[in-house]
């Protein structure tokens, strides 16, 4: 009876604690979208953290330029945004604490043509 009440005991402490370390994270999403205000899909969007250089990556989706990271523990983060035709564009020191929610709205220029530049 004692064991089996220790070994209940033990999985509810590591339930709760399972369940507390889901809520400490933070979470980035947003929108890409032109300078006509249409979504771009194929975005490369890269966030960095700062402290540790560790890279996540994601792709805008094809209809509304939507990305998003669900899951990324609280730090300073640099996020860049990439596609072929457009000038990048970074958002630096994004500082995110537990549990926040940071909604990003991007617009890319495109770039002028090289001819363009010389003329």
């Amino acid at each position: 009876m004692t064991r089996r009440f220790t070994t209940l005991v033990i999985l509810l402490l590591l339930t709760a604690a399972f369940l507390a370390s889901q809520g400490m994270n933070a979470q980035i999403f947003g929108n890409v979208k032109n300078e006509e205000g249409q979504g771009l899909a194929g975005v490369v969007v890269t966030l960095t953290n700062l402290a540790n250089n560790a890279v996540v990556t994601a792709t805008t989706g094809k209809k509304k330029g939507l990305f998003r990271f669900l899951s990324v523990y609280p730090g300073v983060y640099q996020a860049s945004f990439d596609l072929e035709g457009y000038q990048s564009y970074v958002v630096s020191r994004i500082q995110l604490s537990a549990e926040q929610s940071v909604n990003l709205k991007i617009k890319l220029k495109k770039k002028i043509a090289q001819s363009a530049q010389q003329e």
